[in-house]
């Protein structure tokens, strides 16, 4: 389907709306564009559907129950491109080296609309965050231990529901692969928000995080870097290993991860927030990782190899402590309890986003392993209620994964397509067939007939 901003040309260029204009044009680049595959064959191609646009990215924050729009989804897919045009990426064979996309990527007066906007996306994305975490003081070293070391003793002596919702599900390796298509967009750059905080002179601080991050890295051996391990992990399990491949089929939730590392990392000012962040995951990855390592070889019967959760299990809990020991109790003690507050909102903050990633991680499980239940209610409920959009498409015409925010009856009147849902699970639909689409979870289609009309009604 061709597609236009919801900004309006005037009011991008008049002058007055300086991130408005940046925002059109940011969107409009070729990486952005409606794309032939549901799969990237390039790093530098990534699809977002500027069409989402609206005004409300340049002058609202999300509220807590608004995450699972389409509009979140934009943002934190224009976010991490913004964050991501700092690293740098280069294909791996058998993919193609395109030096024009490459350099495109890279153009300079792009990247400067990226810069315009970031802090505008960031507001809308995560501003919500200061409504939903509240730091009551005062604080001081004893009273931030007992409440850190309380919240990860909680994570250590609780059953793992990640291990439960995989095994238990009806494809448990259709299952396994989604909750890898999720880690994907993060672990093939792994640690690289954390290279932000490296530059400069922070003392001996900064040789501390350095060294967790050159153990990241594999100290310079390509085979043990962090990445390249996920990365053998993934062929292992049939999947692709190459950046971003999977792009349109990350969530909202798994890519707010992300790039909440590099918010906190990229706006220096929000260093300690980043460091009580990062002592959160380190500290609660060398528990959780023993779970997922365990969940794969029980779904996958001992063939795949785990070494990359198993290297978690036992490096986390050295990065932990170092940046318990090593970071933040020698920086509470330079700099005053004045940071803690910081410190506490970072490692509070990356908790609440774990936790919405992983519901909705279980929910879109469900939701696949549900398919046909939700394909009879489709049935039960065609007819019965006004039809807010009808849609016509031709051959081969594909809508970009998106979401909505409230649960929709999609019905195809004429014609047929496949209605995806995961790289593992898609289905044809025919005329006089239907789906109920839950709020928030991400699907796309692909018109395999001539034409193809279906109607969109909101439940």
């Amino acid at each position: 389907m061709l597609w236009t901003t919801k900004l309006t040309r005037e009011s991008a260029y008049d002058g007055s709306n300086a991130a408005a204009e940046a925002l059109a044009l940011y969107a409009q680049a070729d990486a952005f564009a409606q794309p032939s595959s549901f799969y990237t064959s390039s790093p530098y191609r990534r699809p977002s559907r500027p069409q989402d646009i609206n005004d409300s990215l340049l002058t609202e924050s999300l509220k807590s129950n608004q995450l699972s729009s389409s509009h979140h989804l934009l943002a934190q897919r224009l976010l991490l491109n913004i964050y991501e045009q700092d690293l740098v990426f280069l294909p791996k064979p058998p993919m193609a080296f395109n030096l024009k996309e490459f350099k495109d990527f890279y153009e300079p007066q792009h990247v400067a609309f990226g810069k315009k906007i970031r802090p505008v996306l960031e507001n809308y994305v995560y501003g919500w965050l200061k409504e939903e975490v509240h730091i009551n003081g005062p604080w001081e070293l004893e009273s931030f231990l007992a409440h850190t070391d309380k919240v990860l003793e909680d994570v250590a002596q609780s059953d793992s529901r990640l291990f439960q919702v995989l095994t238990t599900s009806r494809d448990p390796q259709r299952a396994a692969k989604f909750f890898m298509t999720q880690c994907a967009g993060d672990f093939l750059s792994e640690a690289s928000a954390m290279a932000r905080n490296v530059l400069g002179n922070c003392g001996v601080y900064t040789s501390e995080l350095f060294k967790i991050l050159i153990d990241e890295y594999g100290y310079g051996v390509d085979k043990k870097k962090h990445s390249t391990i996920f990365e053998d992990m993934l062929k292992a399990m049939g999947m692709s290993h190459h950046v971003h491949y999977y792009w349109q089929f990350y969530t909202a939730s798994s890519l707010s991860l992300t790039n909440y590392f590099h918010y906190v990392s990229a706006n220096h000012g929000e260093l300690f927030r980043y460091i009580g962040a990062m002592y959160y995951t380190e500290a609660t990855l060398a528990l959780t990782t023993k779970h997922q390592s365990r969940a794969i070889r029980t779904i996958f019967d001992n063939t795949v190899p785990t070494e990359y959760f198993d290297e978690h299990s036992h490096i986390d809990v050295h990065h932990g402590r170092m940046a318990l020991k090593r970071l933040i109790i020698p920086m509470i003690e330079q700099f005053g309890n004045t940071i803690i507050p910081d410190l506490i909102r970072g490692f509070e903050e990356f908790k609440l986003l774990q936790d919405i990633a992983d519901e909705e991680l279980y929910a879109h499980i469900k939701w696949h392993d549900e398919l046909d239940e939700h394909r009879a209610r489709a049935a039960e409920l065609h007819g019965k209620r006004n039809v807010d959009m009808r849609i016509t498409e031709s051959e081969n015409e594909l809508s970009v994964l998106h979401t909505h925010s409230n649960d929709e009856l999609f019905w195809v009147e004429s014609g047929e397509l496949d209605f995806v849902m995961s790289p593992e699970l898609s289905v044809r639909l025919k005329a006089g067939e239907g789906i109920v689409i839950p709020k928030g979870m991400i699907h796309g289609t692909c018109v395999t007939s001539k034409t193809c009309t279906y109607t969109v009604t909101a439940i």
